[in-house]
């Protein structure tokens, strides 16, 4: 009897397990559901091109990272002289872009922040047409130096000052896309330009000769007046911080993952999971490997005392803002920080 009463007993509890267990399935299962039904806030990015120098940008909606957070993120590309406008005006709620004009908004008092740096070395250099040898040739010349007050025309105005020619009298700037730049240069339409990593390749393949080399150390430290240089930034407005701290949190921690995921993994697989983002770019291959071999990409999205300093210089010189812009007016670093202290990358 006693035994009989001992099994019974086993069976009730036995029972009662399999009966809790069922429970917190179900409650997990009804938890996932609800996570999964759950509305994504949606939030729309300025871009003035597709650039893989943004790349973890781009990977964080590509890797999910975004969903993660809770955002549906759309990159609206607005190519125009002035593709930070959508921001300011609220049409968008962050942008890419680089960091001088933000200074310069800055200067004009129309609150905006430098939120974090997908990259941490300057990564334009400058070639000349085959018939020329120096710098110094371009005086007089057009030369490809992209949109007023951008960061590749205060580069080749850097570039040109250096070699003693007047950036403001001694050339004349056009602004090229890269799939137009080596017919340019081959037809003499431009005598000059600057390269990025997408375009360098290609460039120099069709014969045209590399005057000013920014992967030397030596040379970035020459043009640049530092060894960083935080120039493909994301960027937002002090009225949308101050209204959604939560969702610009959200975006910095999606983007600074990328970051993470980005040091990891090698370019061959940080292209595979591009090339959806960026159909039918044929440049996208050597363009990554350039950027990741040469260590363009940012380690934490931070941006560096002297790269910051650069950058206050280097929009000097191009005549976007008239005087330094203190680190706390232009940068408000404290989502990065809060995310370099809490997000981890998933082993």
């Amino acid at each position: 009897m006693k035994k009989f009463i001992s099994i019974l007993l086993c069976g009730v509890m036995l029972l009662g397990m399999v009966a809790c267990n069922s429970g917190k399935e179900e409650e997990k299962s009804s938890k996932n559901a609800k996570k999964e039904t759950k509305q994504l806030e949606k939030v729309k990015v300025s871009e003035p091109v597709r650039g893989e120098l943004w790349g973890p940008a781009y990977l964080a909606k590509a890797l999910g990272f975004f969903e993660e957070e809770g955002l549906d993120v759309e990159f609206v590309t607005v190519q125009s002289d002035m593709p930070t406008a959508p921001v300011l005006s609220g049409d968008a709620q962050f942008g890419l872009y680089g960091p001088e004009m933000i200074l310069g908004f800055n200067e004009k008092n129309q609150g905006t922040k430098l939120l974090l740096s997908t990259t941490q070395k300057y990564p334009y250099s400058f070639v000349v047409a085959p018939k020329y040898s120096s710098v110094k040739d371009m005086k007089g010349k057009t030369i490809n130096g992209a949109d007023s007050g951008s960061s590749p025309r205060a580069f080749v105005r850097s570039v040109l000052k250096e070699n003693g020619l007047n950036p403001d009298t001694d050339a004349t700037y056009v602004n090229l896309p890269n799939s137009a730049l080596v017919a340019a240069l081959e037809k003499e339409d431009v005598a000059g330009s600057y390269v990025s990593p997408s375009a360098r390749k290609i460039v120099l393949d069709a014969g045209n000769k590399l005057v000013e080399d920014i992967y030397n150390p030596e040379v970035h430290k020459k043009l640049i007046g530092s060894e960083n240089y935080e120039m493909y930034i994301t960027f937002t407005t002090d009225k949308y911080i101050k209204e959604n701290p939560e969702t610009v949190q959200k975006y910095v921690n999606a983007i600074y993952k990328a970051i993470l995921w980005t040091n990891e993994n090698s370019a061959e697989k940080i292209i595979e999971t591009l090339k959806p983002l960026f159909p039918g770019n044929e440049m996208l291959e050597d363009s990554v490997k350039e950027i990741k071999d040469n260590n363009i990409y940012s380690k934490d999205g931070s941006f560096t005392d002297d790269g910051y300093a650069a950058i206050n210089r280097m929009s000097m010189a191009s005549g976007v803002i008239k005087k330094e812009i203190p680190r706390e007016k232009a940068i408000d670093d404290t989502f990065l920080k809060n995310a370099q202290k809490n997000v981890k990358l998933d082993k």
